[in-house]
């Protein structure tokens, strides 16, 4: 799961309003845990202020790697700001929302400081505008954390999914959100020699089913550490959904075209004509993010909306692809097209049907529709072409 890129940005507040009293309305986290990050929102009153103004904070914890790396905050009632913030911190994330008391808030983020000063991480910039969460520190009681852990990482439905959570969160060194997965005796060092490798596939087999009613699954995975890739053989066995012991059996190294053949699927692609100016569009930009529920980034030749599932049940499935938490694409060249891509043609369609009910749909005209054995729109995103035409010429030749 990438880190959400955000397009909205206010800080460099003054003194004064860090001494100002703010008084608690509400906050929640995402039940996103397992896989591997957490949004957090609060929102306060802020004494003494005009017309009841409110501040709304924005936290963006990775429980791997870099903890507690993202701090943003807008400071009034504009809700549509808020919403737009929103979006970019949590639409990538398929999550639900938790909601939190103040404590619970304070405990989260001491825990996640305390997660920086460990492992020599800097805290986000603005500290000053936070820091009364901080200081003093809370410290949540141990029931206190059981009972949250248990709501930030949700049910556990099946053994593949405990199998996939569990290994995702092994191979990132999580050993907190592994442990939470695993029996008291399970090991939790097997994958100690992979630093923080990316859980891109994995494919479950069963193998043996024993009389205490536990079951042994063959996994074969495929990792990826600082651009190298590596299929990994290991042994699982669960036990009331939960993993009791981990082995793992063999590993080998294969190329990034074999993973790529690994990880290839089908690609369905609409292109559509657009018939507004450059200006029109942009005012209108807000039905690509907002009303579609994506998340934008900037390329050199156009804008990519990313549209993600609403929950992350790829996760429970025998075979797990990372990138099977994205429902399509969105990409809006600067040359006026817009390109459609799904993985499937259920979702193709979904993502043809919310255009057509959009208030852009009188101004999208479709010029094609492709069914490709292996992504392409990323390639097109990366080439110098200007149009998808030209380059699917290009590549056919």
């Amino acid at each position: 799961m990438s880190k959400p890129k955000f397009t909205v940005i206010k800080g460099g507040l003054s003194d004064s309003f860090h001494a100002k009293t703010k008084y608690f309305i509400s906050a929640y986290v995402t039940d996103t845990r397992l896989m591997g990050v957490l949004a957090i929102y609060a929102h306060w009153r802020i004494a003494d202020s005009d017309s009841g103004q409110s501040l709304h904070q924005f936290f963006y914890i990775d429980c791997e790697e870099r903890g507690f790396e993202t701090y943003k905050s807008i400071v009034g009632n504009n809700m549509e700001e808020v919403e737009q913030m929103e979006q970019a911190l949590i639409g990538g994330l398929g999550a639900g929302k938790i909601d939190i008391t103040q404590r619970q808030l304070q405990g989260l983020l001491t825990h996640y400081r305390k997660f920086n000063q460990e492992n020599d991480l800097p805290l986000p910039d603005n500290f000053p505008e936070y820091s009364f969460l901080l200081e003093p520190e809370t410290f949540l009681e141990a029931y206190e954390e059981i009972y949250l852990m248990q709501r930030i990482c949700g049910e556990i439905s099946s053994d593949f999914q405990a199998v996939n959570y569990f290994l995702m969160r092994a191979f990132g060194h999580d050993r907190r959100g592994a442990a939470y997965l695993a029996d008291e005796n399970c090991p939790l060092d097997v994958y100690d020699g992979y630093k923080q490798a990316t859980f891109c596939k994995n494919v479950i087999d069963r193998n043996e089913t024993y009389p205490d009613g536990s079951v042994s699954y063959l996994c074969e995975s495929l990792i990826e550490m600082n651009g190298n890739y590596e299929t990994v053989i290991s042994e699982v066995i669960v036990k009331n959904k939960k993993v009791i012991f981990l082995r793992r059996c063999s590993g080998f190294a294969v190329s990034t075209a074999e993973a790529a053949m690994m990880l290839m699927k089908t690609e369905f692609v609409t292109v559509y004509e657009v018939l507004l100016s450059d200006a029109d569009m942009n005012r209108n930009i807000g039905e690509l993010t907002v009303n579609l529920n994506t998340v934008m980034s900037t390329h050199e030749n156009g804008r990519l909306f990313m549209a993600f599932k609403q929950n992350n049940d790829h996760v429970n499935n025998r075979i797990f692809r990372l990138s099977n938490d994205v429902k399509g694409l969105y990409f809006l060249t600067d040359y006026g097209q817009l390109i459609v891509a799904s993985y499937s043609l259920s979702d193709i369609r979904f993502l043809e049907n919310k255009l057509k009910n959009s208030p852009l749909a009188p101004y999208l005209v479709i010029t094609a529709k492709y069914e490709f054995k292996e992504p392409v729109l990323f390639e097109f995103i990366q080439s110098d072409f200007e149009d998808f035409s030209a380059f699917l010429e290009f590549i056919m030749e």
